[in-house]
């Protein structure tokens, strides 16, 4: 009998799956890979993997030790995908194990959320980068739908610190105390990285944010949902919702623009405002600039590096604006990457070119992962 129970428990657990599934990256690339993120579909993972839970999943190096790692809701009630970082050599593999266990507990390098005591910003941050978005009731001061850039140069969230500091009169984000600041002037443009419908010859910005949600929030990657009330393009009103990530580790943020309302394809610029004394390097699919700090309070901020990259984008100046021009269709999320650096993180002119051309070629060329149950 007690052999009988055996079997029927080894078949069950083999019709509801296994105890672990084995994940293979491989990169096509001659250049390594570093800390790139590995997405993995939580319906795939349960059909592998049985009793999986978000409170039980874990990942193991090769070594079999424990990685961070991030189960993705992307503003559901359920699980979608378990995310974490991989490491690959040139033209080689990488063996990663998804099962069971106790999670550890990683420290968290990406981070987001509204900040209503600053009139309604919107910012997020990583362990290289800190951005913000403006809100509802900033418009009363400014209307401006472009994104700031703090040069923060600490590997720590500072978020959190430095709007508690500001806004308590203990210091001033705009003053770099040894962990970076805000040195960049946005104004009623792009700032670094927004995007704005491209007709009639011109650009049609939107007003700031309307509604701001964060999705998922650490430890590898920070989502969130933006929304704009429609707003005139060229005599039709369009409606806008953005879909921002941010991973640990990289420079570069992953933008969704839905466009919604207008015609069924809208030209779309995503872009840079150019500010005086820029370098502009434009490529294939990106446009980079290099330029001092814009609004430094201290006069020893050091230049910044900023880009967009759009696959099957085309660079093109659009006034003060360097941008990445592409076609969105209604109702459909049209993508690019946005990214910043300072000199303070000893990234040059030159250095920030080739680190906006590698995130170009690794879009390129993805990772090829592949997941088998055992």
């Amino acid at each position: 009998m007690k052999s009988l129970i055996i079997v029927l428990a080894a078949l069950l657990a083999a019709c509801t799956g296994g105890r672990q599934a084995t994940v293979t990256v491989e990169n096509d690339l001659a250049v390594s890979r570093e800390n790139e993120t590995v997405e993995l579909s939580w319906k795939t993972l349960n059909t592998k993997i049985a009793e999986l839970t978000a409170e039980n999943v874990i990942v193991t190096n090769a070594k079999g030790e424990q990685i961070p790692s991030q189960v993705i809701y992307a503003g559901e009630a359920a699980p979608q995908a378990l995310i974490f970082q991989a490491s690959v050599d040139a033209e080689g593999s990488s063996v990663y194990t998804v099962t069971k266990g106790v999670r550890g507990e990683f420290k968290s390098r990406a981070y987001g959320r509204f900040v209503p005591e600053r009139m309604d910003d919107y910012a997020w941050e990583n362990n290289l980068a800190a951005f913000r978005l403006y809100g509802p009731a900033l418009e009363k001061i400014m209307v401006s739908n472009g994104i700031d850039y703090w040069a923060k140069s600490t590997p720590n969230l500072v978020i959190d610190d430095w709007y508690k500091k500001d806004l308590g009169g203990e210091g001033s984000y705009h003053l770099d105390t040894g962990e970076g600041c805000d040195c960049y002037n946005v104004g009623q443009t792009l700032g670094m990285g927004a995007s704005a419908p491209y007709a009639g010859g011109k650009l049609w910005y939107s007003r700031n944010f309307r509604e701001a949600e964060t999705l998922d929030n650490g430890p590898i990657r920070t989502t969130a949902k933006i929304t704009y009330a429609p707003f005139d393009v060229d005599g039709r009103q369009v409606s806008l919702v953005k879909i921002i990530s941010l991973d640990a580790n990289t420079h570069f943020n992953r933008i969704a623009d839905i466009y919604s309302g207008g015609p069924d394809t809208l030209s779309i610029a995503a872009g840079i405002v150019i500010h005086a004394g820029a370098e502009l390097f434009p490529g294939e699919s990106y446009y980079a600039l290099y330029e001092p700090a814009s609004d430094s309070h201290s006069g020893n901020d050091g230049p910044l590096g900023g880009s967009v990259v759009m696959p099957g984008g085309k660079p093109e100046r659009i006034g003060d604006i360097a941008a990445c021009v592409g076609t969105a269709r209604s109702g459909q999320p049209l993508m690019y990457y946005m990214g910043a650096g300072t000199s303070k993180q000893d990234i040059s002119a030159e250095q920030w070119v080739l680190m906006t051309t590698r995130e170009q070629m690794l879009l390129q060329h993805p990772l090829k992962v592949t997941l088998s149950g055992e």
